[in-house]
């Protein structure tokens, strides 16, 4: 494995709301095996934090309303069937966007024909993955529309074991609707064996909210919270939908960038770091918001563990801390 490269700090104001909080007393409901109620609350659009969920999981969601038109797609969708952007998408009658996706199929005509709703449960695409499909009517009584959900199972192992799992509660953090500790590295295991496999490398940053206690002690512990979504919000923007974000806990936040190598990873980080200094340049702010990053490089040779990567992170980001001048908590 390569040096990783230098520890780096960026610092600016917390941007401005992205994630509105949610009721006071409000909690996530349990979802159980499949996530159904989460989706289908997203669906609705009961609030920005459970959207936020819906475009943290890792499985694939369209919902088709009930005039046939596609009201919400998230980014694992897009990601999976390679798609720009979901406003390509929403908004299209059902059979135009199966027409718009069927070149992504092993067999494009069949999935035109048969549409978003139709065929088996077992989805082959043209470059030799394959997807699960599981569709789920929402609402109670008349239909109000339908879920399709799409995971990825391997081409060579279609065994349960091989599916990616729907995020429960233990897997994402309730404040921001990220990944938790658990998630971030049961999602991070599987993408570093992937990216094994295909020879990619990686690189692994764990990112410090430096201040939170001075935000805490001056504006009350709500404010604390606002800035953590804010950062949340910050780490969606700066990087693709291809990388993982994930809350380790507490201000400790992480991110694997895919394809991304030692020699890149100064780019990555002053691109980091011109997005904190954009929202410092807001006006109005009560806070401003200081990130300290380490970085740690995964290679298809030596092929560290996730823990491993992040333990290295995270010994350089406190290295960096202890020999910088006017250390902040």
């Amino acid at each position: 494995m390569g040096t990783p490269a230098d520890s780096a700090s960026a610092s600016g104001e917390a941007c401005a709301e992205t994630l509105a909080p949610a009721a006071q007393g409000q909690r996530l409901p349990d979802i159980g095996r499949d996530g159904l109620d989460v989706l289908r609350q997203a669906a609705h659009g009961a609030n920005a934090r459970l959207e936020a969920l819906l475009h943290g999981v890792a499985v694939g969601v369209l919902f088709v309303g009930r005039e046939g038109r596609v009201d919400l797609v998230n980014r694992s969708f897009c990601r999976m069937l390679g798609v720009a952007c979901a406003g390509e998408l929403v908004g299209q009658p059902g059979g135009a966007v199966a027409h718009r996706l069927s070149d992504r199929f092993a067999d494009p005509a069949a999935f035109a024909r048969q549409g978003l709703l139709g065929g088996g449960g077992r989805l082959a695409l043209a470059d030799g993955r394959v997807l699960s499909r599981e569709l789920l009517p929402v609402g109670d009584g008349e239909a109000h529309g339908m879920l399709v959900l799409l995971r990825e199972v391997s081409a060579a192992v279609e065994s349960a074991a091989e599916v990616e799992p729907l995020h429960t509660v233990s897997h994402v953090d309730e404040l921001t609707g990220l990944p938790n500790r658990r998630g971030f590295l049961a999602q991070a295991s599987r993408r570093l064996r992937r990216a094994a496999q295909q020879g990619r490398t990686s690189t692994l940053l764990c990112v410090d909210v430096e201040g939170t206690r001075t935000i805490n002690a001056r504006l009350g512990h709500t404010a604390g919270d606002r800035a953590l979504e804010e950062v949340a919000a910050l780490l969606r923007l700066a990087f693709g939908d291809s990388d993982l974000v994930g809350r380790l806990g507490g201000d400790e936040f992480a991110v694997l960038a895919l394809d991304v190598t030692e020699a890149q990873q100064p780019e990555i980080l002053a691109r980091l770091a011109r997005e904190v200094a954009l929202l410092n340049a807001r006006p109005a702010r009560s806070w401003r918001l200081s990130l300290g990053v380490g970085a740690a490089c995964f290679d298809a040779v030596h092929r560290p563990l996730v823990e491993d990567l992040l333990a290295l992170a995270d010994a350089r980001l406190h290295a960096w801390k202890r020999a910088r001048p006017g250390r902040r908590d």
